[in-house]
């Protein structure tokens, strides 16, 4: 992973990236070489490039412990060594999706959620910091608001390792982030300011929305080619709470240069008059 975010810095000037700690349709632990982790973490120390792991895509916050003993302590360690690998490789934290609550007492989803976190928050010490991302709206809306978040980092016993990842296509097609205009992206803004969650936020997913706002269909588009307006873009990623927050991208890659028509729209976004 350091050696290819090496090669994308010199070659498009990317500094910050993401990657899996692991296979990331699998929860199964990964046993990894302390060596060549802090290798990594030395290489990209010495090209000041910052990095953050998105966990396992099965991975469930609200899996219930009381429910489902076995399975839950599954989501645990893997979130744990995820957490692990972030602190040895010099990561920032590890990125989840809030949760799936398959119960109908949506009260009892939000229990489970602080119970998975709380015991993970007990078992890992270190300062790589769980990153709470916003979902698209489906299971029922869970994960979609911002008060939710918020509210569940306050709850938990270690609030101040617990951020948040704001993600630009979630945001658009669960309805919190009217997009379309620039006027949408001030509320949000001052929506957010107002509870206090901008000062978390540690990564921006920069994706364009391939489905309408509020379908809450997650599909990502390249920038510039789904239905979020770069104008409302730019207000977003130009604003003071965002500044100096890490931005990725998680668009499908266009040919073999991947991204670079994205990575030159992503920087006239933040330096563009």
């Amino acid at each position: 992973m350091a050696e290819r975010a090496i090669a994308l810095y010199e070659q498009e000037g990317c500094s910050s990236f993401q990657f899996f700690a692991k296979n990331p349709r699998s929860l199964q632990v990964k046993h990894f070489i302390a060596t060549e982790a802090e290798r990594c973490r030395q290489l990209m120390e010495l090209y000041r490039l910052r990095s953050v792991i998105h966990s396992a895509y099965p991975l469930n916050l609200a899996t219930s412990i009381h429910d489902q003993l076995e399975a839950a302590i599954q989501h645990i360690h893997s979130l744990c060594n995820d957490l692990e690998i972030a602190e040895a490789t010099g990561a920032i934290g590890v990125v989840v999706h809030f949760g799936v609550v398959k119960k109908s007492n949506r009260l009892e989803g939000y229990r489970d959620i602080l119970t998975t976190l709380n015991t993970v928050l007990t078992m890992y010490k270190g300062p790589a910091l769980i990153l709470l991302e916003n979902q698209a709206g489906l299971y029922g809306g869970i994960g979609s608001t911002l008060e939710e978040h918020v509210q569940i980092k306050q709850l938990c016993i270690a609030p101040d390792r617990v951020g948040f990842c704001f993600d630009t296509c979630h945001a658009y097609v669960s309805g919190l982030w009217h997009a379309d205009d620039c006027l949408g992206t001030e509320q949000l803004i001052r929506h957010g300011e107002q509870l206090g969650y901008w000062d978390d936020v540690e990564v921006v997913h920069v994706n364009d929305a391939a489905e309408p706002f509020g379908s809450m269909r997650d599909r990502h588009a390249q920038l510039g080619k789904g239905h979020i307006s770069l104008a409302a873009m730019k207000e977003l990623l130009s604003a003071s709470q965002l500044n100096g927050v890490m931005n990725v991208l998680e668009t499908p890659a266009s040919d073999v240069s991947l991204h670079h028509a994205e990575w030159e729209i992503l920087r006239q976004l933040h330096y563009s008059n």
